[in-house]
């Protein structure tokens, strides 16, 4: 468990800094994997890129930043460097190798290469932290990624749904539509995933409704339902209106994206303060 002094906030900064990265490298390449989104826009193959690059920068820093918490400063940090990759290594050579295969699958135009890419990045987060001190860490580890792959895909969407000037109403509707035949059947697998791990990582009922972690989780649980009603009306109201009225349309599916996106956020914050500050009982 961190407390909040400057090495925790440090360290609460590089776990969130990697998450954020994860998901959106994860979500966008899953996207453009399922042909929601196409790497034939530069803006995709970029917006990966950099996601990408992002998501490496963040590994090392958290890395950097859990031999500065081991050693309680800078001082001796260098020196216990190897002792957390160790530590890590399992989750920082997936890491590793999901960055590269994410990048060649932009540079290619690879949905394969991106779809490979994105359940490894979510895999590594399930090979380091609490998933590795369950009674059977692969299978922790396999429903984390399962759990992180899907959060991505769902997280990215404000970024993909925006209505942008440059997509046509048409276009938007059509990309809206896919998103949504997928969600569909994702989300609730995306749901049950996370329920189960908050059942394995916080101890039961009594570990869930009698620490920190089970607040957290809760925290996370509301923020997920609530882009869960907004998935819906989207879904079955919404996207009847970008057919019928466009103008209209974008404009609601604005505000329904940056509504979301404070909601992913939250769920997002919930979880980093649920693995770090109060971190589960098992």
């Amino acid at each position: 468990m961190l407390t909040l002094d400057g090495l925790g906030l440090a360290g609460l900064s590089a776990k969130a800094a990697w998450v954020v990265t994860g998901l959106l490298a994860i979500g966008l390449s899953m996207q453009a994997a399922c042909g929601i989104i196409s790497t034939r826009e530069a803006w995709v193959r970029r917006s990966i890129l950099v996601a990408a690059t992002a998501l490496a920068v963040a590994v090392a820093t958290r890395t950097a930043t859990s031999a500065m918490e081991l050693a309680g400063g800078w001082d001796g940090a260098l020196g216990l460097a190897s002792l957390v990759f160790e530590m890590q290594q399992t989750s920082i050579f997936a890491s590793a190798l999901a960055v590269g295969l994410l990048v060649a699958g932009a540079v290619f135009r690879s949905r394969l290469l991106l779809a490979s890419g994105a359940i490894l990045a979510a895999l590594a987060f399930g090979l380091t932290g609490h998933a590795r001190s369950q009674d059977m860490p692969w299978l922790a580890a396999g429903l984390v990624g399962l759990h992180v792959v899907l959060a991505g895909f769902w997280a990215s969407a404000p970024m993909t749904l925006w209505p942008t000037n440059h997509l046509s109403s048409v276009a938007l509707a059509a990309r809206n539509r896919r998103f949504g035949q997928i969600a569909i059947m994702a989300v609730p697998v995306l749901m049950i995933a996370g329920a189960v791990l908050a059942w394995l990582f916080g101890g039961g009922v009594e570990g869930l409704t009698r620490s920190a972690f089970g607040t957290m989780i809760a925290i996370k649980a509301i923020c997920a339902v609530m882009a869960l009603c907004i998935g819906a009306w989207n879904r079955l109201r919404l996207a009847r209106v970008l057919e019928t009225d466009p103008p209209r349309a974008r404009f609601l599916l604005a505000r329904a994206m940056a509504l979301d996106s404070a909601l992913f956020s939250g769920a997002i914050l919930a979880v980093v303060f649920a693995t770090t500050i109060a971190a589960p009982m098992t």
